[in-house]
């Protein structure tokens, strides 16, 4: 091993391993007042080969009829953020795993009785592994 090799590898203890995916999930009504609408699953293809990887950030998109409103959340098991737009790119909560299930939350705003037909819900979810490199 080169010294040069050496000193870069004593100056950077950690390797840092990143990727991303995309998923898709069918359109939701959002039909009953007080009651939460999930939408299906959203997760990688191959999520066993993601275990021990952390998201990082998560973009996401839906979209609702013209002068219709939801209240919308992203949510990894009981853990959710809140969405105030039906486009956006944030930072993951620090417990989300890239190979866990996303799923959106949606529910009528106070007052409101028709349905809302929700379509075009994605996720795109940016991950990242922190692996201490073997000291030799």
């Amino acid at each position: 091993m080169s010294l040069l090799a050496v000193i870069l590898l004593g100056m950077a203890p950690v390797c840092l391993s990143a990727g991303s995916w995309v998923a898709n999930a069918p359109a939701v009504n959002v039909a009953v007042p007080g009651r939460v609408t999930h939408s299906e699953a959203l997760e990688a293809s191959q999520s066993a080969r993601l275990a021990g990887r952390q998201v990082r950030d998560i973009s996401w998109q839906f979209r609702l009829p013209p002068g219709k409103a939801v209240r919308a959340w992203l949510c990894q098991g009981s853990v959710c953020m809140r969405l105030t737009t039906q486009s956006g790119r944030r930072n993951a909560p620090a417990s989300w795993q890239a190979g866990g299930a996303i799923h959106f939350r949606f529910l009528l705003p106070n007052g409101q009785r028709r349905a809302v037909r929700v379509d075009n819900l994605q996720v795109i979810v940016n991950y990242r592994s922190q692996t201490a490199l073997p000291e030799k």
